[in-house]
């Protein structure tokens, strides 16, 4: 009886201690600075080739997850990414699920008021897709513009920045919506649709993918940034995070990142 009360005693002194360390990590993190714990925590909808996506062993990749890497270790922190859904992605950051959201989410004004937004670290055009005509994959140099679209059906991915250009600029019967990308070039291919409105590191990567079948066949119709997202009252992290972002510009990691992702560097256009 006395060595059933002992370990009684010993399994709640251990719930007790894993009890209060817990609490204090958790207070840690949620308290005036979010990297107390040594871990930045990043919210992120994997599925936007190639800025965040998973691989065949459903590890998240992307040059997303390359950038937010970098950033944690400029911090001298661990990197932690949490899949989650695009629907529910602030709201969860909102309840402190994680600190911030890198998921290729676009500067607009109401983002500005409802929550604290880093400085660019991408910029974002919106191109148009055919299926090659001269086998190569490359651009043909037609320039087409959203007036040439008047009589094609135009392909888009739901909750994309393809999708919002288009609802501006074209009827709404023209516009065939897809769920991801996939789907998308499969329809172009099949020729379901005349074009797809989809971002151009999108076309890049996926005339990469698939050589000699697609190719861009417009300069950017629109373009938009994309921001890193943290809670209104957290704009410590964002500082942090700013300060981290321009250090990888000027060192030269975000070239070598968007020239793994995209075979060019872009860094002139976030500078």
């Amino acid at each position: 009886m006395k060595r059933t009360r002992r370990i009684f005693f010993l399994i709640c002194c251990i719930a007790m201690i894993f009890t209060l360390t817990t609490a204090c990590s958790q207070s840690a993190k949620t308290n005036s600075d979010s990297l107390a714990d040594g871990t930045l925590t990043f919210g992120v909808c994997a599925n936007h080739e190639p800025m965040a996506f998973t691989d065949g062993k459903q590890n998240v990749i992307g040059f997303e997850i390359d950038l937010g890497n970098a950033i944690a270790q400029e911090l001298k922190v661990n990197p932690y990414w949490i899949n989650t859904s695009w629907n529910s992605i602030f709201d969860r950051m909102n309840k402190k699920k994680y600190d911030c959201v890198l998921s290729s989410v676009t500067d607009t004004p109401s983002r500005e008021d409802n929550f604290s937004l880093s400085n660019r670290y991408f910029v974002n055009h919106i191109v148009l897709v055919k299926k090659s005509e001269n086998n190569s994959g490359s651009a043909d140099n037609s320039d087409e513009t959203l007036k040439d679209l008047k009589d094609k059906q135009v392909g888009v991915v739901v909750n994309s920045g393809g999708a919002g250009t288009a609802k501006a600029h074209l009827n709404s019967d023209k516009i065939k919506k897809f769920n991801t990308l996939n789907y998308a070039f499969k329809a172009l291919g099949n020729n379901a649709v005349d074009r797809l409105m989809i971002d151009e590191s999108e076309a890049v990567f996926y005339i990469k993918k698939y050589p000699n079948q697609y190719q861009i066949s417009s300069q950017p119709i629109a373009s938009e940034n994309y921001t890193i997202v943290c809670r209104k009252d957290n704009t410590k992290l964002t500082r942090k995070i700013n300060n981290a972002l321009g250090h990888l510009i000027e060192n030269g990691t975000y070239a070598e990142l968007t020239e793994k992702w995209f075979n060019k560097d872009m860094t002139s256009l976030v500078k």
